[in-house]
């Protein structure tokens, strides 16, 4: 039920490890290619744009949809094994937990966009430096974030007027999380990293693996010891540790050029403030945007348990709905990440607009599947439990949602293109934008529309979120067709 998103033992190197080539230049010659013959990474600074994005977002696509397959499992588990009540309870974390985890996960996908831009560049020297750099700074963010999700977990929850009835499932459920946080960070880390070396498939089948496993420790967990809402926590946080670790085998064995074996790292001040420079301003827009959430869950917490369920219910479904979306734009950000660092403005363009049909077609089609079967997916991830209220309620939601999807998809496909090539500050002004929209939805509108206010509240955070981002992409626009004038025509793009 953790938002997807995921000591440093892990990642020490083994003596067994594939050692790296002893002289330095040898080493920064290395190709990530050459060494995998089975699962060659894509590199998207050649052939066709559209095909090479299609190609990388079907594992992120199925990554999420398995990822949210067992998180749906793990609602259904708690919700039959354990009651409504505890269901609710786990729901109720969502908000502040996305608040602590997103910042994580914002944190390291901007530390990636540096790893893509110098394999872009064919770089390969400058991504162990740079690999070795993210790994530190990921690991201070993560124990940082850990210990304030323990110290103020509490104290969030009755801020936002957690019910009594379910305060105790949401307390508990929420400490073993953000004690398992490293688990988090390691998945989210190593699969960002072979992401911006063109490997997409690699953190899907092991997501695929730890899924079956995390729907296994679930049922044992929840049905056959008295841990509760514990051991659905505790599922998930082994299930990302498993993701990690198999994560982190595939870059040992078959990217030598990353190993650290035998580095001798020296921190570059440089480094450390472009990295930072890239990877907080998303941390913080991901923080911010759930920042928003939690002003909404304190709206919802005030109208009832069905409200809350309802809520969760569809909120989860949504997840399934905008999968397809989100995988396109985080391909997107690989893609203009690798081009970028290579130069080729002229493919940025070309892809972005065939990129841009495809996800209007796509956003459409999921919103009529929302608009027409929403309800009756709601009554599959509730059961018995789903009451007429919180299926009407449910409904109103996924209706209102899914005929704004062709809005969310412009947002997140420029969104993460920029993002992809370095400019981080808009996106973060769009997180300021969503939290301004979610504050006035939390204190104004809802108490006077109650649900329907619930129902609208996220697309007017994406209408408002979109003014920076398009207006901030009209002027990089301008930019990139000025320099693809300029670029000259390379034999491969004929």
């Amino acid at each position: 039920m953790a938002p997807s998103v995921r000591g440093c033992d892990i990642m020490a190197p083994s003596d067994s490890e594939r050692i790296i080539s002893m002289a330095e230049t040898a080493s920064s010659k290395t190709s990530p290619d050459s060494t995998d013959k089975g699962k060659k990474n894509i590199d998207m600074t050649t052939g066709s744009p559209v095909r090479l994005i299609l190609q990388f977002m079907l594992p992120l696509f199925l990554g999420n949809l398995f990822q949210q397959f067992y998180s749906t499992a793990d609602s259904m588990i708690v919700s039959r094994g354990l009651g409504v009540a505890a269901f609710a309870g786990v729901s109720a974390t969502m908000m502040f937990n996305g608040l602590i985890l997103g910042f994580n996960n914002g944190m390291t996908n901007g530390l990636a966009i540096a790893v893509a831009q110098k394999y872009g560049a064919k770089d390969y020297e400058g991504i162990r430096k740079q690999y070795a750099h993210n790994l530190l700074l990921s690991v201070i963010c993560a124990v940082i974030l850990s210990a304030i999700g323990l110290l103020f977990g509490g104290a969030a929850l009755r801020l936002l007027h957690t019910p009594a009835d379910i305060f105790d499932y949401a307390l508990q459920y929420q400490q073993i999380i953000f004690l398992g946080i490293l688990c988090s960070m390691f998945y989210n880390f190593l699969a960002n990293t072979l992401r911006a070396l063109g490997d997409s498939r690699s953190p899907f089948i092991y997501l695929l693996i730890a899924s079956g496993l995390n729907i296994v420790m679930d049922l044992v967990f929840v049905f056959l010891t008295p841990l509760g809402v514990r051991g659905a926590a505790l599922a998930t946080v082994l299930a990302q540790g498993i993701s990690a670790l198999l994560c982190h085998r595939r870059i040992l064995k078959k990217m030598p050029f990353l190993s650290l074996k035998g580095f001798r790292f020296e921190p570059d001040r440089e480094m450390i403030r472009q990295s930072l420079g890239l990877g907080l301003p998303i941390g913080f827009q991901s923080s911010l945007i759930s920042l928003g959430g939690v002003a909404i869950q304190f709206a919802i917490n005030n109208m009832g348990t069905a409200s809350i369920a309802a809520y969760a219910a569809a909120g989860k479904l949504e997840f399934f709905a905008i999968g397809p979306i989100s995988a396109v734009s985080m391909a997107v950000a690989t893609y203009t990440g690798q081009n970028f660092g290579a130069k080729k403005y002229r493919r940025i363009l070309q892809g972005l607009n065939q990129t841009l049909v495809l996800s209007l077609c796509l956003s459409a089609a999921l919103g009529a599947v929302m608009w027409f079967v929403g309800k009756y997916l709601v009554m599959l991830v509730i059961g018995s439990g789903a009451s007429a209220e919180i299926l009407e309620k449910s409904q109103l939601f996924m209706r209102v949602h899914g005929v704004l999807y062709p809005i969310l998809s412009i947002l997140l496909l420029y969104r993460l293109a920029l993002q992809g090539m370095g400019h981080t500050m808009v996106p973060t002004i769009a997180g300021f934008m969503e939290l301004g929209a979610r504050i006035l939805s939390a204190f104004v509108i809802i108490p006077r529309l109650e649900f329907i206010g619930a129902s609208i509240e996220s697309p007017l955070s994406w209408i408002l979120a979109s003014i920076p981002v398009l207006t901030m992409w009209f002027i990089v626009r301008k930019d990139l067709v000025q320099k693809a004038a300029e670029e000259a025509i390379r034999p491969e793009e004929l």
